[in-house]
């Protein structure tokens, strides 16, 4: 692949939300690599749009450029860019191969893995940080589903062990296809979102971009630009989603906000540490859905492992259910530390929004 074409697919592909026009998309490849020169763009532009890799929308006088997810060849040239991009990336990098040489050792048995990514690479090795995203194929076969969830819990087991050896902090985002879908499908604010616009894939990218496929197909996919900080997140936006979750809070006039996921509005109380609020958590579990690896992910990447571990404890307690308690075995894999909930308090909380 040239560099005009792997710099033209790295752009794109890491802003699918985005509406570039050839001006535009010029000016983002300057920005991000230094050089660029419309001439070149513009030329090899349209060889892509005569392949049927690229789609050029008229709007006005500007053409919008789109990658074409019909066009059956277009996963394979991603493919290969992320091979590139990871080449580039570890080309110096002699330890962060070490570490993922010996990962993949760890892990070539486990056949539910389907794709891994590295998160925002450039940013997490400053912090000697690794921020993966497990893509896991669900068995449809009930009898195939205990080895499923034997893999996730060795995801965890194993990764914890590399962190140690190699004085790494690593954080996984374990996902199955389905909720991979749900999450890149979902009008809220969520992480896989905002890590797909900052990655490299650097296992089986076909997979990862073939499951990207079949969600552009249906519908326009949205990554995120920017990161969410759970510590940020405005009073207006945490009121308006946990009024969402069944959370109202009582005299408080609730405004239109941002949708967020649960999860991140969850890590937010968890991190502001307000004792008023925080009460508000074991409701909302208990009224809702919430993704267990996703909630895994935020308490080790923001460090709340053991106050959500004290809350789910007593939740279990209270309105046992399975997911509760698989979240809190993968807890303690990760080796949380629980710091104990008020369960007398909770439960007095939860009668008072008919959650128990």
């Amino acid at each position: 692949m040239d560099i005009t074409t792997f710099r033209i697919l790295d752009i794109t592909s890491a802003h699918l939300s985005a509406s570039f026009s050839i001006n535009q998309l010029t000016e983002k490849i300057k920005e991000t690599y230094g050089t660029a020169h419309y001439a070149n763009i513009y030329k090899k532009l349209h060889d892509l749009q005569r392949q049927g890799i690229l789609n050029l929308d008229h709007s006005g006088k500007s053409s919008i450029i789109r990658l074409n997810f019909r066009n059956y060849l277009l996963i394979d040239y991603l493919a290969e860019m992320e091979i590139m991009k990871k080449r580039k990336f570890l080309k110096t990098r002699n330890d962060i191969q070490i570490f993922l040489l010996e990962m993949e050792k760890a892990m070539r048995d486990m056949n539910s893995i389907g794709s891994i990514c590295y998160a925002k690479p450039e940013r997490n090795i400053k912090l000697n940080r690794v921020e993966l995203l497990f893509l896991l194929r669900y068995p449809e076969k009930e009898s195939a589903r205990s080895a499923y969830q034997s893999d996730t819990a060795r995801i965890y087991t194993e990764t914890q062990k590399l962190q140690n050896k190699y004085n790494l902090r690593i954080e996984s985002l374990v996902l199955d296809e389905s909720e991979f879908h749900d999450l890149i499908e979902s009008d809220e604010i969520n992480p896989l979102k905002e890590a797909l616009s900052d990655k490299i894939v650097i296992f089986c990218p076909q997979t990862l971009w073939r499951e990207m496929k079949g969600t552009a197909e249906k519908t326009e996919i949205r990554t995120g630009e920017t990161e969410t900080k759970p510590a940020h997140i405005s009073s207006v936006d945490l009121a308006y989603n946990l009024a969402r979750f069944g959370y109202k809070e009582f005299g408080l006039t609730i405004e239109q906000g941002q949708k967020i996921c649960i999860e991140y509005v969850i890590t937010s109380l968890l991190v502001l540490n307000d004792a008023r609020r925080i009460e508000a958590i074991p409701v909302i579990i208990a009224k809702n859905d919430i993704r267990s690896n996703l909630m895994i992910f935020l308490s080790q990447k923001y460090e709340t492992s053991g106050r959500l571990l004290g809350l789910l404890k007593v939740l279990q307690h209270i309105t046992p259910t399975k997911k509760i308690d698989e979240t809190t075995r993968l807890l303690k894999i990760l080796g949380a530390e629980e710091i104990q909930a008020n369960e007398k308090s909770i439960l007095q909380k939860m009668r008072l929004y008919n959650a128990a």
